[in-house]
């Protein structure tokens, strides 16, 4: 089997980034301000250029926190088009279809349990001030189930497509 340009499960890949993405934005953000306002307190109190200093690491601290929220969707987008090409070239056998069916079958009925442990996060009063700069990972956190049954039909007709058109793998 030649496995040029495929992921070995594209899927569950684009799944276990998706929920990196999505566990690790509020986690990176809370360590970004945490340190915020040490770190530029102890500059402040440098003498000489201390103030100039304290200026510089907020606007950089700010710049970083607010730009997350884009580099996540970047991401995310990155690993969307990586699952619609390994999609793409995946072997074109029946087997895979069935493989593919039950692996799908097997996420829905873990996704309600993701959802849950994702609420907690972003629904708690810790990580209040970092969900409020991931507009996007909450949108695509509260549509989760809507945007894994649209991912698996796209991904789906893709690979159905190639094994209707190529006879299973056979030319």
């Amino acid at each position: 089997m030649r496995k040029k340009g495929q992921l070995d499960y594209p899927l569950i890949t684009f799944i276990g980034i998706l929920l990196a993405l999505l566990i690790l934005a509020p986690v990176m953000l809370k360590i970004f301000t945490s340190i915020k306002t040490p770190v530029s307190s102890a500059l402040g109190n440098v003498t000489g250029a201390g103030a100039i200093a304290q200026t510089n690491f907020n606007r950089v601290i700010d710049t970083g926190v607010n730009m997350w929220d884009k580099v996540i969707v970047a991401a995310f987008f990155l690993a969307v088009l990586l699952l619609f090409v390994s999609a793409f070239f995946i072997d074109a056998n029946p087997f895979f279809i069935i493989i593919y069916i039950f692996l799908n079958f097997m996420l829905m009925l873990f996704a309600p349990n993701i959802i849950d442990s994702l609420d907690n996060i972003y629904n708690s009063s810790d990580f209040a001030t970092e969900v409020s700069y991931l507009s996007f990972m909450n949108f695509v956190r509260v549509h989760f189930g809507e945007f894994l049954v649209g991912v698996m039909v796209v991904t789906g007709i893709i690979i159905y497509g190639k094994v209707a058109l190529f006879g299973g793998g056979r030319r």
